[in-house]
């Protein structure tokens, strides 16, 4: 499982030509250590960014992952990236990194969005799908607020329980 994975995240705003920038993945090494990994198939990756109401996909292939994002240049952008899988219809987040990338002022050619293994946590993810920005700390599972990365709230991480073989929603 383990890859070096890249993507495009491409910049678009006044300028004619938007500008790509190179973002740099690694699948976080807690998951390529995982006694019991999820499958290549299942296994999923989507990159939010500040200012935008939905996730870019991005597709994990043998050879890596792709995909690409709009990102409007002008301000400083937080992106944050989330390692999923979908369990019963619910996203099990995994592992989530972030970074803030300056977009301000003339952007150059080429610019790096590049997250490091030690980017990543496995507790106090965020829920960006409320607000691209700054997340909410706990999901809706079963009408219950959850903790993002525990969704079974039993104070063991979705990857522990994942790469153990055992239900991260905790669900008889």
């Amino acid at each position: 499982m383990k890859r070096a994975l890249l993507a495009a995240v491409v910049l678009s705003g006044c300028a004619d030509d938007p500008a790509p920038t190179t973002m740099s993945v690694a699948v976080p090494q807690a998951l390529v250590d995982c006694a019991q990994p999820p499958a290549d198939t299942d296994l999923r990756a989507r990159l939010w960014v500040s200012g935008t109401d939905a996730p870019c996909p991005l597709t994990i292939l043998a050879s890596g992952v792709s995909g690409d994002c709009v990102v409007v240049p002008g301000i400083e952008r937080i992106f944050t990236l989330d390692w999923f899988v979908v369990v019963d219809g619910v996203d099990v987040v995994l592992a989530q990194a972030r970074k803030s990338l300056d977009l301000g002022g003339e952007v150059e050619a080429n610019v790096a969005l590049v997250f490091a293994d030690d980017d990543y946590v496995v507790a106090g993810c965020r829920d960006m799908s409320v607000d691209s920005l700054d997340g909410a700390g706990s999901v809706d599972v079963d009408g219950v607020a959850r903790p993002v990365c525990d969704l079974d709230d039993d104070g063991t991480a979705n990857l522990d329980e994942v790469c153990a073989g055992g239900d991260p929603l905790g669900r008889p």
